[in-house]
């Protein structure tokens, strides 16, 4: 097996690119959270503000 560096094989980095790239997939659904909700707030608010002002 060859090594880059001393204890670290290139095993190890595919297996952590591996691991961030399921990282970052299984938290998409928490950014969209994060940024959805209140941005769906804010735009009811500005709706019902909106339907007031009539």
């Amino acid at each position: 097996m060859l090594t880059l560096i001393p204890g670290i094989t290139t095993d190890f980095v595919a297996s952590t690119t591996a691991y961030v790239g399921t990282l970052f997939t299984d938290l998409t659904v928490l950014i969209y959270l994060a940024i959805g909700l209140p941005l769906g707030f804010w735009v009811i608010k500005r709706a019902i503000g909106l339907i007031r002002t009539r």
